[in-house]
């Protein structure tokens, strides 16, 4: 009796797949497959940046920036910053990220389903969070339950907790998905107002519980991180220590701040993600979406304070999608903590594909089409443009990674052969954190600027220099840089003041049995 009750594991994921919708499921592999195609340059190669030679063996930090989940799940993935593993566990993560997005958001065309995808999987934060190889698969389960957490608390009648919960797990690894959460909350709440199914009231008491749930969960994670950091403060990286100390003063310039960057990402393309004329694209996608916004409204007739309630969501979408600058006010946002922006291009998608379903043969059939090709042809070039570029700065990492080790190859061959040196010396490389001209053989490369993506210069320059020519070149001698205070001691000396800079002859000697390397003039 129990036996035949018992379901064999291939029937019961056969009938859980079929209950999966189509539009997800094609959601799903697409997100997968052109990940691979976007990012495979990176998983089949080991192209480092600082951070990933730190922890190429090891990845136990966190709690001191307020990301204590971080350790537990990195410790999943085993302690080698492994590029094919690591990527392929994150697009699984980013491909669920996807799914909740096209639910959230009503896209069920195909068409629309890969668009979105490519533009997801594709966006610059993602290439700068795989140059951040040792993190980016807990980083991309972060983002996938900041999603999870805004779908539960959207879709499911008991959703709130569960919800909150998610996403205070997703801060525990990550903060900055909280806006990912905050965008996909607001965009599905837009939707509910535009179907006109709902009174003003009832739309009200929502978005009040949705905006709960977000309150709840920066509550409780800002709690827990007073629970983790009682033996150590804070950290002051990139502003996280500040994170929830808010000025009323403050609020309407950052959140100016907020609005302010999506013209400087996709109007002035300061960070050049984008091909030259898609900035105007972009304008023309906005006016097809004014548009069709208009007709929609036009159509539904949703009376005054609807209709109010729906523009002042459809302004509050951008700034959710960059709360991260209200967030962490004063805080030096990195490239990894706005993708949040990317869903600035779903809107259009989403928007285009409503209207299809709301103005069914109107006059406005004719503009709905046109305005149907103008985003999905946009968005599919935007996605193009965002795997060139992805692909250009693994080519910047490669090359500077190779350019590295030569360089390397060549300082440590004159060190070895330098008179008086023998094995296990210490070495110290003085002004090593010192950026020279000589150390930028392709200028051509300077274009791609994308936070975590280093060059040769970056390489040298950094506090794990050390670490790349023990892990890289296998040098097992004691290596201090520039900012030691080994090498603040040696470079009072006026032995080593008259020392001449690298390659120049007499560059490199052995001072008080240490092998000094004057590579630039020490700083002050």
């Amino acid at each position: 009796m129990m036996g035949s009750a018992l379901r064999s594991p291939d029937a019961l994921a056969k009938e859980l797949w079929d209950r999966v919708p189509r539009e997800i499921r094609l959601t799903f592999s697409a997100s997968v497959l052109l990940g691979l195609a976007v990012h495979l340059y990176m998983f089949a190669n080991k192209l480092p940046n600082h951070d990933d030679i730190s922890h190429l063996f090891s990845m136990d930090y966190g709690t001191a920036s307020g990301r204590w989940l971080l350790p537990v799940l990195a410790a999943l993935d085993g302690p080698f910053s492994t590029p094919w593993l690591l990527g392929l566990l994150s697009l699984l993560s980013l491909a669920g990220t996807v799914c909740f997005t096209v639910s959230l958001f009503r896209i069920r065309r195909p068409l629309a389903c890969v668009v979105t995808a490519a533009v997801m999987v594709s966006f610059p934060t993602v290439t700068g969070t795989f140059a951040y190889m040792f993190t980016s698969a807990p980083y991309f389960f972060s983002l996938m339950l900041a999603s999870a957490g805004a779908y539960l608390a959207v879709r499911c009648r008991r959703g709130t907790v569960l919800g909150a919960a998610a996403i205070v797990l997703s801060m525990g690894v990550y903060q900055s998905y909280f806006e990912v959460a905050a965008v996909l909350m607001v965009g599905a709440l837009l939707l509910e107002t535009l179907d006109g199914e709902r009174t003003f009231g009832d739309l009200i008491r929502r978005g009040l519980r949705l905006l709960a749930v977000l309150a709840a969960a920066m509550a409780v994670y800002l709690l827990a991180v007073r629970l983790t950091t009682l033996r150590a403060p804070l950290v002051d990286y990139m502003g996280i220590s500040s994170m929830g100390e808010l000025s009323l003063r403050e609020i309407p310039r950052l959140v100016l701040q907020s609005y302010w960057k999506y013209a400087s990402v996709f109007l002035l393309d300061k960070d050049h993600f984008h091909f030259g004329f898609l900035p105007w694209a972009f304008v023309l996608s906005a006016l097809c979406c004014a548009a069709l916004g208009r007709l929609v409204l036009r159509e539904r007739r949703l009376g005054p304070a609807r209709t109010a309630l729906a523009l002042l969501l459809a302004l509050a979408y951008p700034l959710a999608g960059d709360l991260i600058y209200v967030m962490v006010p004063g805080g030096n946002i990195h490239v990894l903590m706005i993708y949040g922006l990317c869903y600035i291009l779903i809107a259009p998608i989403a928007l285009t594909e409503y209207a299809e379903r709301c103005l069914p043969g109107t006059s406005a059939q004719s503009v709905q089409t046109a305005a149907r090709w103008v985003v999905l042809v946009t968005m599919t070039l935007t996605a193009y443009s965002y795997a060139v570029t992805a692909n250009s700065a693994y080519l910047k990492m490669d090359l500077g990674l190779r350019q590295c080790t030569s360089y390397s190859t060549r300082l440590l061959d004159k060190i070895e052969s330098c008179e008086g040196y023998r094995q296990g010396m210490p070495v110290v490389l003085l002004g090593s954190t010192t950026r020279e001209a000589a150390l930028s053989p392709t200028p051509e490369l300077d274009r791609v600027q994308i936070g975590g993506v280093f060059d040769l210069s970056g390489l040298r320059i950094t506090y794990t220099y050390g670490w790349f020519l023990r892990r890289y070149l296998g040098f097992t001698g004691e290596v201090h840089l520039g900012r030691s205070e080994q090498a603040k001691a040696l470079a009072r000396l006026p032995s080593v003041r008259d020392m001449p800079l690298y390659p120049e002859a007499g560059s490199i000697q052995v001072v008080d049995g240490t092998v000094v390397v004057k590579l630039n003039e020490p700083g002050p």
